[in-house]
């Protein structure tokens, strides 16, 4: 004979129950997911033309494509200060990774020659410089915490 099936009200309940409960465990200290703050600093901006872009990614399967997790557009004569721009996001704490691009002619793409090379200065996280095909997700990526992370690149 089957088992009878909980009353309608029952499971209302229960639901509401597990919801309050997670609501409470994420209210305790340690226990949600912090924001970091994370501060790229981009050296060698040349010229105050244009636009610093940083996309962010936070996986391995988007990376370098497009499914960035955060992009930040700022424009160079605003924010250049003795050839260096610095722009800080708030990001949950995780695995990341940056690519980062001088926009010169602000069209809102990374400018590349016939072979797939950046035509504009660009810079990826960890100032990885790949030496023999595409750069790697695992060279790139960096741990940011609850509080300030630091990448300083340089332009190339």
């Amino acid at each position: 004979m089957p088992s009878p099936r909980p009353a309608p009200r029952t499971l209302t309940a229960a639901a509401a129950a597990l919801a309050t409960l997670a609501a409470a465990l994420l209210a305790l200290p340690g226990t949600a997911m912090a924001d970091g703050t994370l501060r790229v600093t981009a050296t060698n901006v040349a010229s105050d033309a244009g636009s610093l872009v940083v996309w962010v990614y936070d996986n391995a399967d988007a990376w370098l494509g497009d499914g960035w997790r955060t992009r930040k557009v700022v424009k160079v004569a605003d924010t250049r200060k003795d050839g260096a721009i610095t722009v800080e996001l708030q990001l949950p704490a995780g695995e990341y990774a940056l690519s980062v691009f001088h926009d010169v002619d602000d069209d809102g793409k990374l400018a590349r020659n016939f072979i797939g090379l950046p035509k504009e200065p660009a810079a990826l996280s960890n100032n990885l410089r790949p030496k023999f095909g595409p750069p790697r997700w695992k060279d790139a990526k960096f741990a940011l915490g609850d509080g300030v992370t630091v990448q300083e690149i340089a332009l190339q």
